[in-house]
C-alpha cells in the first residue's frame, strides 16, 4: 500500500476524529473507565490544523499525530507531541513507525533539541512504542482524572 504524510486539512477532520475515538477505544480499553470510552463524542473538537498530520493512503485516513511546543511552561523550549494514532486494525504493521519518526523529525527540523510526550502508566504497549524509538521516562508521575477514575501519565523525553 503506497502510503503518504501530510498536514491535516480541515477537510479531514471527520476521518481524524474517528481515527482518534478507535484509538482511545482500543488503546485504552482496561486503563480509562469504558463508559467514558464508549460515550465519547468528538463531534465539536479538532485539533488546531498546525502541527497536525496525516498518515493517508490517497483515499483513507490511516492515522493521525499532533505536535506543538512544549504546552507545560516547565519544559519551555521543547518540542511536544501531543499524539499519535493509527487504525486499530493497522497497530503492529509498521504505520505508526512510520508516522512518529516524521513527526518526531518534523520537531528536530523546527530546532527543538529536547522532545517530551505523556503516556499512561499502564499502556505498557505505547510505553514500549515509545522507548524503541529512542524516549525514555523521566521519572514524572502526572495524576490526572478521566471518567470518575484516577490515573497516572508518565513523561517520557528524547534529548538529541
Amino acid at each position: 500500500m503506497k502510503t503518504s504524510i501530510r498536514k491535516m486539512t480541515l477537510e479531514d477532520i471527520d476521518q481524524v476524529r474517528q481515527i482518534y475515538t478507535l484509538g482511545w477505544q482500543n488503546a485504552f480499553r482496561g486503563i480509562v473507565p469504558q463508559t467514558y470510552l464508549d460515550t465519547m463524542n468528538l463531534a465539536d473538537w479538532a485539533p488546531p490544523l498546525d502541527g497536525a498530520y496525516v498518515l493517508t493512503d490517497e483515499t483513507t485516513i490511516l492515522g493521525t499525530s499532533s505536535i506543538a511546543p512544549a504546552r507545560d511552561s516547565a519544559f519551555d523550549g521543547w518540542g511536544e507531541i501531543i499524539s499519535i494514532y493509527v487504525l486499530p486494525h493497522l497497530i503492529g504493521q509498521g504505520y505508526g513507525h512510520l508516522l512518529f519518526e516524521y513527526v518526531k523529525e518534523k520537531l528536530l527540523e523546527q530546532h527543538y533539541r529536547d522532545i517530551y510526550l505523556t503516556v499512561f502508566e499502564d499502556n505498557r504497549r505505547a510505553r514500549t512504542f515509545y522507548e524503541k524509538h529512542g524516549f525514555s521516562w523521566n521519572g514524572e508521575r502526572l495524576p490526572l482524572n478521566i471518567g470518575g477514575k484516577a490515573l497516572i501519565e508518565l513523561r517520557y523525553v528524547f534529548n538529541k
